[in-house]
């Protein structure tokens, strides 16, 4: 029973990265895989000035600033990303767009390199060091907060499809942006609004992964990444709920394999469960259903 819960926690902090795959894919039809390094630079800039100040002020962040921090440099990136590179790119084939998104990544981590260099970065929880016991599994408070963050998402999400009208002209976008511009949705800020959701929630989850997992290091949040990617494919491309249920799928099923077989397995079981989906059910476990 431990395992399961430590695996749900992890699955929470793949949500919601996972979650922001799903909304920029929806909406532009764009997958991402930029979104781990999104999240990490602007953590990296957080426990950075956390730690020597903030230039030309010289003011020290305290540590629950740093996840403030990191969500709005990465949201800040994610505005720039959308705006100079993934728009030209949304008429041109979804191939195009998926090489610039890595493009994205690795200049990201190279400028993480140069800047951060290669050491692991120690990673100051942003919402402390206090700890839980829950069914014999001990979670630390970032994993515990990732809980709620993840529930927390998935109600507001819920609440602004349903009851916005920005909400439904985000779903009218995800359906046909052609028809939907005709009709007078502003397209071009509900692109927006998915690059910029998504870069803040990469934030959020690179401030509450780096800590549980032992620090942050370039490269290391696209490892995470691909963990979101693969939940959402599992839960399917077109679902944000797929999406979290897809990331917490992956959570326990690493969890699990990690516990029984071995530690290096665990990435082997995750990619063999994104197989048998993609062979089983392509458009994922809640991709033909869900509407959201």
């Amino acid at each position: 029973m431990g395992d399961l819960i430590v695996g749900i926690s992890s699955g929470a902090a793949y949500a919601l990265m996972a979650v922001g795959v799903v909304l920029i894919f929806k909406c532009t039809r764009a997958l991402s895989i930029a979104q781990g390094e999104i999240g990490a630079f602007g953590f990296f800039v957080a426990l950075r000035w956390a730690a020597r100040g903030i230039p030309v002020v010289g003011w020290h962040i305290p540590a629950f600033m740093t996840l403030v921090v990191a969500v709005l440099i990465a949201a800040g990136i994610a505005l720039i990303a959308e705006r100079f590179v993934m728009r030209p790119l949304v008429r041109r084939p979804p191939l195009d767009a998926l090489i610039a998104t890595l493009g994205i990544a690795l200049f990201l981590a190279l400028l993480e390199l140069q800047v951060f260099g290669t050491a692991t970065q120690y990673a100051t929880s942003p919402v402390g060091n206090w700890k839980i016991v829950l069914f014999g599994a001990t979670l630390v408070a970032p994993r515990v907060v990732a809980l709620f963050v993840a529930a927390g998402v998935a109600g507001a999400l819920y609440v602004f499809f349903k009851r916005s009208k920005f909400g439904l002209a985000v779903l009218a976008t995800a359906g046909d942006p052609t028809v939907a511009r005709v009709l007078g949705v502003p397209v071009n800020q509900v692109y927006r609004f998915a690059w910029v959701v998504g870069g803040a929630l990469s934030g959020i989850a690179a401030a509450l992964l780096a800590p549980a997992f032992g620090g942050l290091t370039p490269f290391g949040q696209t490892t995470y990444a691909l963990r979101a990617l693969s939940g959402a494919v599992i839960g399917g491309l077109d679902s944000v709920w797929g999406a979290i249920a897809g990331s917490l799928i992956v959570g326990v099923l690493e969890s699990l394999v990690g516990a029984y077989v071995s530690a290096e397995a665990r990435s082997v079981a995750v990619f063999a469960a994104v197989l048998l989906v993609l062979l089983v059910r392509p458009r994922g476990l809640l991709g033909e259903t869900a509407a959201a």
